[in-house]
Parts: structure tokens; sequence; C-alpha cells
């Protein structure tokens, strides 16, 4: 009991409500001993001290001149100022209440805050960019620099070098007509080769055609040349005069092996030798 007399003796209890909107009306009618038994307190509009104070002390940690200071919290002061003015004039012109509350004051200086720090993280992005970009044009033109003294170098050994050309170009220009003269040679003795070569060719394609009508005689004589007996070979050399065919087969053998004929006397044309075919193939 005593703890609780003490408690009600020395407890104070603080309830805090915004004239703003039907809500406090309604409170009001819902629970009287609001208005019964409580000691209302009405605040009121803050004076332009207490504005100029509340200001002042919430911008205290914003970092900026004094001046530039001083003069937004004259703006804060003077925009909430204004409102109530205004607020004031609406009501006697519409008879409807506009509530200008020091929360609105404090809204007011906190929404400030917010946009300068969003303005100044802007400003600051822009002001990296803007030394990079100049950072840039620094480099871009010491790339340039850099390039005007390579290029002011190499102008004696570009010069060097037009002349070495020219001087090439000359000797080249020079050589021209006899390049042009070898080249019609060369083109002569192209078509000359051109020639030779069809007429090569003409004869090749005619050894061909003799060949490939020699191999089956040749064929056909292998084939013969298997059935040849001892004792035909004996009739040839029997012979005292062979026939003329037997005289040229035998010659051609002889041309083929590499040999060579006898001599012996002309019986037409005395003190004149003749080649005798027939006695080395007899041998």
């Amino acid at each position: 009991s005593f703890f609780i007399d003490r408690c009600k003796a020395n407890m104070h209890i603080v309830l805090a409500f915004s004239p703003v909107g039907d809500a406090f009306r309604t409170r009001l009618r819902q629970f009287p001993s609001l208005v019964n038994c409580c000691t209302i307190d009405w605040f009121t509009e803050w004076p332009s001290d207490a504005l100029v104070s509340v200001a002042s002390r919430f911008l205290a940690v914003i970092e900026m001149k004094d001046e530039v200071r001083e003069s937004c919290v004259g703006m804060c002061k003077s925009m909430h100022e204004s409102v109530s003015n205004l607020s004031e004039r609406f009501f006697s012109e519409a008879r409807r209440k506009n509530y200008v509350t020091p929360t609105s004051y404090l809204q007011l200086i906190n929404t400030y805050k917010a946009l300068l720090g969003q303005k100044r993280e802007r400003v600051n992005l822009l002001i990296k960019r803007y030394r990079g970009g100049l950072g840039a044009l620094e480099n871009a033109e010491e790339s340039v620099n850099t390039m005007k003294q390579e290029q002011l170098d190499l102008q004696p050994g570009l010069v060097k070098a037009k002349e070495e050309t020219e001087i090439f170009s000359a000797k080249v220009e020079a050589k021209v007509p006899e390049v042009e003269a070898q080249k019609a040679v060369a083109q002569k003795d192209e078509e000359t080769t051109a020639s030779q070569a069809a007429a090569v060719q003409k004869v090749k394609d005619e050894c061909e055609a003799d060949l490939a009508e020699a191999i089956p005689i040749l064929n056909d004589a292998l084939k013969a040349l298997d059935t040849i007996k001892k004792q035909d070979i004996d009739l040839v050399k029997s012979m005292g005069k062979p026939p003329l065919g037997v005289q040229l087969a035998m010659q051609a053998v002889l041309v083929m092996l590499e040999i060579k004929p006898d001599k012996k006397p002309d019986p037409e044309k005395p003190g004149q030798k003749i080649d005798d075919w027939w006695a080395p193939a007899v041998r």
C-alpha cells in the first residue's frame, strides 16, 4: 500500500497528441478522462528565437561555412513563418484549419538535410568524373605531345627515305625498257618452246602409235621364238644362201645385240668391201 501510494504521488505520465485531423477529437470523445483528469498544455507556434535556435542546433552537425549556415537558418525560419501566415489566411478565408506544428518545422529541417546530402553526393560524383575527364585529357595531351616529338625526331629519316625511294623509283623506271625487251624475248622463247613442245608431242604420239602397232608383232615374235627348236637353228646355219627375209631378220637381231658385221670383198665392185651380216649370225 505504501508503495502504491508513493507511485501515485510521484509518477507522472505525459501524453502527446497532435491536433491535426480527426484522431484527437475522436479520442477525446471516447476517453473523457483525457479532458477531466489531465492537465492540458497547448503548445502554440514557436517564436522566432525558438525557430532560430532549433534550426541552428540541427544544422550545426552539417559541414558548411558560418555565413551559409546562418542563411540556411534564416531560410528555414522564413519558410515556416510564411506557411503559418498562409495557414491563418486560409482559415480566415476558407474557414478550414491547417495546423503548422513544431513537427512540421523539424520535418522541414530534416528534409533540407537529406536533400543537401543527396546534392552533395551528386556534386562530388560530378567533381570526380570531371577530374577523371581532366586527367584523361591531360594524358591524351601528353601522348599527343610525345607523338609530335617522335614525328619531329623521325622527320630527317623520313626525308632520307623519301630521297632513297625517289632514287630507287628512277632506277626502276630506267630499267623498264630493258625489262620489257627481256619480256618480249622471253615471250618469243615461250612461243618457240611451245611450238617445239607441240612438235615433240606430235613425234611422241607417232612413236606411241608405231609402238602400239609393233607391240602385237613383238608379242607374236616372242611366242614364235618359244616354238623354235634346235633343228630349226641347224637348218638356218646350213643355208648357203638364205632367203632375203631370213637375212633381214638375222641382221635385225645383230643390231639389237650390238654385234658388228664382218667385211668381205664386193663381188660386183672389185677392190671394195661390203658388210657381211650372215657370217656373224651363223656364229
